[in-house]
């Protein structure tokens, strides 16, 4: 079987859409499938617009895109990918089109250029990414016209052959947009690479000290993730535990503006940077060195339908976790029903404070907890399982 994944993004990339792509991709050919991923480039991002292998899967970064808010940028997009995508599928003659989103204007050229050359075509929606971008939009103009592109969407999605969704909520949010065939497939992490390694060993390697209370964090920097809330939460507590509270962060971003913030209030020292790291071992190791995992979603309501594939590695790797969601969230009902963490309020530094102080002085409750994430992962959210039920979704449509 021939399978073309297609991900708006300069493949490969440390982000969570080609986390989940890249291991479906890799998964996919050691069982023997012909596989290969399009995806996009920027101006900001053009040394990567090329044809090259990773890891024997082929990369084909050759659609332009132009990331800027604005009713032009948006047809663009669109327009180039109708123009370059039908190129590609013309010359690889996919079986099937795995078409993950966000982000979602090359998708259009993706779904057409699929179904010129006979492709069954397969929607992995990743997040409610257009109601996310017209809540952000700065005009009514554009928050309209994104408007008639959702609308687009949808009917792309209804005329798709299979639709699948990351969380049950986004699975019912796409059904009752007229969206009939959606399976939930979930994140995950793959537990032979993301577990518990040696704490003390790992410690040591990154000059940590051992006794050291550490927030560990990885991802994007900036955005909707506020590490910003986080480094308030840890000054005030930073006289409790009399300056050992540490924020291990790995990703990309904002990086400045958080030190400079840190500085302000004395944290200079407390936050630790270790930049990107694409090696997902490395990445495991790194998390195992940590106390808790974080996940610091800002207040935005579409966050309740969704569940980061940082938490699911954080578990992975046996660590509780501390969440900022609302109570009625996803993430805040797998957090309570498995005993593996705590949660606050999203944007309060306050009682952000309080969770993380709590189990400061809980070790055995940390303990337990990342026993308990650890279990859970296992049974119900191993990437290598989800992976081979997502492959036999695709096998019964090709």
């Amino acid at each position: 079987m021939k399978t073309l994944f297609f991900l708006g993004f300069p493949n490969p990339f440390p982000g969570a859409g080609w986390t989940r792509v890249g291991f479906f991709a890799s998964f996919f050919k050691n069982r023997g499938h012909d596989v290969g991923v399009a995806g996009v480039f920027s101006p900001k991002s053009v040394k990567q617009a090329r044809f090259k292998y990773w890891r024997g899967i082929k990369i084909y970064n050759l659609c332009p895109t132009f990331w800027v808010e604005g009713i032009p940028s948006l047809i663009f997009n669109i327009l180039l990918s109708i123009i370059v995508y039908p190129l590609l599928t013309l010359l690889l003659r996919p079986d099937v089109a795995v078409v993950s989103v966000p982000s979602g204007e090359p998708a259009v050229g993706a779904f057409f250029s699929s179904k010129l050359v006979g492709a069954k075509v397969v929607f992995d929606v990743r997040d409610e990414w257009e109601d996310y971008v017209i809540s952000k939009a700065s005009s009514r103009t554009y928050r309209a016209i994104y408007g008639f592109f959702k609308a687009l969407m949808t009917s792309i999605y209804a005329k798709s052959d299979l639709v699948v969704a990351v969380t049950p909520n986004i699975v019912r949010s796409l059904l009752l947009r007229g969206v009939k065939e959606v399976k939930l497939v979930p994140n995950g992490a793959d537990v032979s690479v993301f577990r518990p390694y040696e704490k003390a060993s790992m410690r040591e390697k990154l000059g940590l000290k051992k006794d050291d209370f550490i927030l560990v964090y990885s991802g994007g920097v900036g955005g909707y993730y506020r590490l910003d809330i986080v480094v308030k939460a840890m000054a005030r507590l930073n006289n409790v535990m009399r300056g050992k509270i540490k924020l291990l962060i790995v990703g990309s971003g904002d990086m400045p503006q958080l030190i400079r913030l840190a500085e302000k209030l004395g944290l200079k020292d407390n936050v630790v940077y270790l930049g990107v790291r694409n090696d997902r071992k490395e990445l495991a190791q790194i998390l195992s060195a940590g106390d808790v995992g974080i996940v610091p979603y800002d207040d935005n309501l579409l966050w309740k339908n969704s569940v980061s594939a940082k938490f699911y590695e954080y578990c992975a790797c046996g660590l509780p976790v501390v969440a900022t969601v609302y109570e009625d969230s996803i993430l805040a009902k797998l957090i309570k029903e498995n005993g593996i963490g705590l949660t606050a309020r999203p944007m309060d530094e306050e009682k952000l404070a309080e969770a993380i102080c709590h189990l400061y002085e809980n070790e055995s409750f940390r303990v337990v907890a990342g026993r308990r994430a650890r279990e859970m992962v296992e049974v119900k959210f191993d990437r290598n399982k989800i992976a081979e039920e997502f492959l036999n979704l695709i096998k019964v449509l090709a």
